[in-house]
């Protein structure tokens, strides 16, 4: 009788213990339509159900919040059970996370107001006689400071999609280099229109996969049910299913 309590015991113990150490939290910043607020100052997006199936997937718990890249970049590399809905792959990243698998793939192009006809662009060296902004703590930020640009002489900054936007259609910069397939959604919200802008160079040697990460600390078995979990989803159609309502 005595060795069935403490069985009991352990096991009444131990459940809560596991449940506490399922509750994963999911970040990302604000950017439809992969990732953003609905009318009801909820997340919402593609990715954000993408997450919300991989969670019923691995039958783990979790939450989404959205917060600026910097915050959610730092917060992810520090605390335990976080993750970055979509973070880019690069060198310098590849060894400071574990990386659950791929949730999107994307081009990078450089984008212009298309009434500004002074612009003939061959590669990345012509566009340094401009400037060109993107959000504060990208992978496009390195990326173009790899490739020699400099705050204020041809970088711009922003801390938010909408600020970017904004700045050039308030012609205080040239370019923007952006994931394309976020523009119609990103520009709809703040109430500027597809048609007045236009790509003027494609970035090939741009990083263009998005994967879900996490920081060192989260347990590797975590992230081995997460990244099955995905594979999961993505061969049973889900994943596809969600892409095709988003129209992407």
């Amino acid at each position: 009788m005595q060795k069935i309590f403490k069985r009991i015991s352990v096991i009444l113990i131990f459940i809560p213990l596991l449940s506490y150490a399922n509750q994963l939290e999911f970040v990302a910043e604000e950017l439809p339509p992969f990732h953003f607020y609905d009318a009801d100052k909820k997340p919402t997006g593609a990715l954000v159900e993408v997450i919300e199936a991989l969670m019923i997937q691995t039958q783990l718990s979790g939450i989404v919040k959205l917060m600026p890249f910097a915050r959610s970049f730092d917060l992810t590399s520090k605390k335990k059970n976080t993750f970055m809905i979509s973070l880019m792959k690069s060198t310098e990243r590849k060894n400071h996370f574990q990386w659950v698998g791929q949730i999107y793939k994307s081009t990078a192009f450089l984008v212009g107001l298309r009434n500004r006809t002074d612009i003939n662009l061959s590669n990345i060296e012509d566009t340094k006689s401009f400037v060109v902004g993107t959000i504060r703590g990208y992978h496009s930020e390195k990326y173009l400071r790899k490739n020699g640009f400099t705050t204020p002489e041809n970088l711009h900054l922003s801390v938010n999609y909408k600020h970017m936007w904004n700045m050039l259609f308030g012609q205080r910069i040239d370019f923007i280099l952006t994931n394309f397939v976020a523009i119609d959604t990103e520009m709809k919200s703040i109430g500027l229109k597809k048609k007045d802008i236009k790509t003027v160079l494609a970035l090939h040697d741009f990083p263009g996969d998005l994967f879900i990460a996490t920081g060192v600390n989260t347990s590797s078995e975590t992230v081995a049910a997460l990244s099955v979990g995905l594979q999961q989803i993505k061969a049973d159609g889900t994943y596809r299913k969600i892409m095709d309502k988003w129209g992407l």
